[in-house]
């Protein structure tokens, strides 16, 4: 995960991410799919896909 930031206590699961994302301290990203489609792009078979740049809270 070239050019990410992954926050203290952070939990990523099945997920592409792509540069220059920072994923702040505690967040979780792949574990709620439902949270996940209103914030990013999810994949039929449930991966998540976090697109360059984009502001993660």
């Amino acid at each position: 995960m070239e050019g990410v930031d992954v926050g203290r206590g952070a939990q990523v699961r099945r997920a592409i991410i792509d540069k220059d994302v920072i994923i702040p301290p505690g967040c979780r990203i792949g574990h709620d799919p439902e949270h996940d489609r209103r914030r990013f792009t999810v994949t039929e078979g449930g991966i998540v896909v976090v697109p360059k740049g984009l502001p993660v809270d």
